[in-house]
């Protein structure tokens, strides 16, 4: 696993923000690597698309997300599919925009 997800100090910090901090942060990541697979850079989409992944992980683990880890889950199997899978739920930039620009 990997080890920012493991560092005390990066837990302490990401589970000190509300649920809606954490998801905004991982929406600004979502929609940063979503530019860049638009654009054509996959480099970069992959680096804004694993940073999003890492925070998710880390919501996971935070135990005030007890209830909503399947959703968090099922954010992770949707991203994995649009980024790097076929988009077999035909996930679109808008549909990111509009779920994630949610919690901002």
């Amino acid at each position: 696993m990997d080890t920012m997800i493991n560092n005390q100090q990066v837990q302490q910090k990401w589970f000190s923000l509300s649920v809606g901090e954490q998801i905004s942060n991982i929406g600004s990541e979502v929609l940063r690597a979503d530019k860049w697979k638009t654009r054509g850079d996959m480099k970069r989409m992959r680096g804004f698309y694993n940073a999003a992944i890492r925070f998710l992980r880390l919501s996971i683990l935070d135990p005030k997300n007890t209830a909503i880890v399947g959703e968090l889950n099922l954010c992770i199997d949707e991203l994995a599919d649009y980024f790097i899978g076929n988009n077999i739920w035909q996930t679109t930039s808008e549909t990111l925009r509009r779920y994630y620009n949610a919690f901002l």
